[in-house]
């Protein structure tokens, strides 16, 4: 097979070729833009929302469709969510459309379009807009779908990324989205991401919400553990390498988390990189299996440890309390946990109940039996870097 140049990506989006399986979202994405049914796709940052979305962009251009996709992350303002969704648009290779913006900022006393390596929201010289102009422009950019499709009968995928942070910018944008949206019927299917899946939650299931009952669930859950085996051996195969053993346990140790998966998979082929090319004796030199998985882990840990104790230094005690808990494997909120961690049971429930809620760090998947299993960490990583806290790890090395 062939094998991309970076073969374990883990900093960026993945492109659709190097996507692992993810074989059932995206045939229901696939699905609701042929029935043009809206969803809402969440799951916590890094857990492969944005890849997901690129992959299913790509399979409806090849069929004809016009994709578009805003990240909203840190929006502020109305005016930066005008400037983000004109962005969006003017990637398109779309000539008329570009003048459209052109125009429409020249209306407004706006600039909507290129200049220099980006996009530019603010007054144009000599021209003051009006208080209304990011209005007037937000209302014409969120119609652009329907004005498109009636010009050329091609439909539109519009993504809105990061879609809870759209009320920071302010708490009615969701309804003023509604408004428009729901009269694109055939013109445009969208999908809702978003990385807090209670407040995503919160937006589509409340009923005093404009966006209530609007957007179907899918919820985003860990890599099936066969399939990433089988994709990863295949790649360390192309590559010519060898894990020794190390490729289990180091997906164990990664539990269907997306980003540490090909995390861990480049720190592994980096040390195979070294050794096969005779580069430099490392400090893994002779390690296999289960050992080498440990020292790899140990790299993982060392990269990530500033990201982790700043989450760290982020949480109340009783959160800290009820992690501490679920990362030596006992109950977070049980009379024994309370007891040796110095906190109340009805502290360490509260606690645990933001936690859920937030969706970040800590989650609970239903058994087969449709109940509600043990609390878990999303990232393992920082289940780790918990159970070891206080240990100093060392450098990345590699």
């Amino acid at each position: 097979m062939a094998t991309p140049v970076r073969p374990f990506p883990f900093e960026t989006p993945i492109a659709p070729e190097s996507l692992i399986d993810r074989r059932t979202e995206l045939a229901r994405l696939s699905e609701a833009a042929a029935e043009r049914v809206h969803l809402r796709l969440a799951g916590p940052r890094r857990f492969g929302k944005t890849s997901v979305l690129l992959a299913h962009a790509a399979a409806l251009r090849e069929t004809g469709w016009r994709t578009v996709h805003v990240d909203l992350y840190g929006v502020t303002s109305l005016s930066e969510v005008c400037l983000r969704i004109a962005s969006s648009y003017a990637r398109l290779d779309d000539g008329r459309l570009k003048a459209y913006l052109d125009a429409l900022g020249a209306r407004l006393g706006l600039s909507l379009t290129a200049a220099g390596p980006g996009l530019t929201l603010g007054p144009r010289q000599q021209e003051v807009p009006t208080p209304e102009a990011p209005q007037t422009a937000a209302a014409e950019l969120l119609d652009l779908p329907l004005s498109l499709f009636q010009r050329d009968g091609i439909p539109t995928l519009v993504v809105f990324d990061e879609f809870q942070d759209l009320l920071s910018a302010g708490g009615s944008l969701d309804g003023l989205l509604r408004s428009h949206v729901q009269y694109h019927a055939e013109a445009a299917v969208y999908v809702y991401a978003g990385s807090q899946p209670s407040l995503m939650r919160r937006l589509f299931s409340d009923r005093e919400r404009p966006l209530y009952a609007q957007a179907e669930p899918l919820d985003l859950g860990p890599l099936p553990f066969v399939e990433v085996l089988s994709e990863l051996s295949d790649r360390f195969a192309a590559l010519e390498e060898d894990p020794v053993g190390a490729l289990v346990p180091l997906l164990t140790t990664a539990a269907g988390h997306p980003q540490r998966t090909m995390l861990l998979a480049h720190l592994l082929h980096r040390e195979l990189s070294a050794r096969k090319h005779r580069q430099m004796a490392t400090d893994l030199s002779g390690l296999e299996g289960i050992a080498l998985a440990d020292a790899v882990v140990g790299r993982a840990l060392a990269m990530t440890n500033e990201a982790h104790q700043a989450v760290w230094d982020g949480l109340s005690a009783g959160k800290k309390a009820v992690l501490s808990a679920i990362a030596d494997g006992d109950s977070p909120t049980g009379t024994t946990t309370a007891r040796r961690l110095g906190s109340s049971r009805a502290t360490l429930q509260s606690a645990l109940r933001e936690l859920g809620k937030e969706g970040q760090h800590v989650t609970r998947d239903r058994t087969s039996s449709g109940d509600q299993g043990q609390w878990r960490y999303v990232d393992p990583l920082l289940a780790l870097w918990v159970r070891g806290r206080g240990r100093a790890f060392g450098p990345a090395g590699g």
